[in-house]
C-alpha cells in the first residue's frame, strides 16, 4: 500500500513539474514571427497612471507588471499551437471562465485560491485577433 501511495505521489509531483506557467508561454512564442510582446512594469505603470483619477490610480496601485502577448499578425499552425498550450494552463491554473460567443474565444485564469490572486491570465481569440495579457500583483476581485 505505502508502494502504490508513493508512486501516486511521484506521478502527481512529475505532472506538476511538467505544468507549463504562463511565463514559459509567454517565452515560447514571443520571438515567433511578427509576434509581439511587451512587458510594463510597476514604474511604468505609475508614470502612466500619473494623470488618472483617484478610482483609475486605486485600481493600478496593487499591480506590478502587466504582460502582453499579441499573435494577431502570426500564422494560423503558430495561432493554433498557442491556442492549444494555453489551454494546458488550466492545469496549473484556476480557470476563472471560457467563453465562446460570435467567433470569439476568451479564457481567464487566476493564480493563487487566496484573495488577493497572484495573477490574472487573459486569453483573447477572434478571427482577426490572437492576445494574451497578464497582470501581477496582489489582485482583489470584487464580485
Amino acid at each position: 500500500m505505502k508502494k502504490i501511495l508513493a508512486l501516486l505521489v511521484l506521478v502527481f509531483t512529475c505532472q506538476m513539474a511538467f505544468c507549463q506557467t504562463y511565463n514559459e508561454l509567454i517565452n515560447k512564442y514571443k520571438d515567433k514571427p511578427e509576434a509581439e510582446a511587451i512587458e510594463l512594469p510597476k514604474l511604468m505603470l505609475n508614470l502612466a497612471m500619473m494623470e488618472a483619477d483617484a478610482n483609475t490610480k486605486a485600481i493600478f496601485k496593487n499591480i506590478d507588471c502587466m504582460k502582453m502577448l499579441d499573435l494577431s499578425k502570426c500564422s494560423d499552425s503558430v495561432i493554433k499551437d498557442f491556442l492549444a498550450q494555453a489551454g494546458k494552463l488550466e492545469a496549473k491554473y484556476n480557470k476563472l471562465a471560457d467563453v465562446s460567443e460570435d467567433g470569439e474565444t476568451t479564457m481567464m485564469f487566476a493564480d493563487g485560491e487566496d484573495d488577493p490572486l497572484k495573477a490574472l491570465i487573459v486569453i483573447t481569440k477572434s478571427k482577426e485577433e490572437c492576445q494574451m495579457v497578464v497582470i501581477e500583483g496582489k489582485l482583489q476581485i470584487d464580485v
